[in-house]
């Protein structure tokens, strides 16, 4: 996912929270360099609303992701945020795990 405003960051966070109201990320490393930033995360919840196309579940989940944004002005003009999609959908049933 790319969010290119502050309006599509804003919006993907408030999205967020409503399918995961007790969402939390626990921030593993970051760094800054040269008009960019990137951060490495664990995101982890309870699946409690509807994600598009994904319905609620109830189950919680753990994954690890990465953040990387371009800055312009000292300010986020642009965010990529990428985790493993798989692992979230095994851990709250929506496909099965691997043996």
């Amino acid at each position: 996912m790319v969010n290119r405003s502050k309006k599509e960051i804003k919006d993907f966070i408030k999205a967020t929270f409503v399918w995961s109201p007790d969402l939390k990320f626990e921030l593993k490393s970051f760094f800054s360099a040269g008009g960019r930033t990137a951060s490495e995360w664990v995101m982890a919840g309870t699946h409690a609303g509807e994600v598009p196309g994904i319905p609620a579940t109830g189950k919680s989940f753990s994954v690890r992701g990465a953040s990387i944004e371009e800055l312009r002005g000292g300010k986020i003009s642009r965010q990529t945020d990428s985790y493993n999609l798989v692992s979230f959908l095994q851990q709250v049933g929506l496909l099965p795990g691997f043996s």
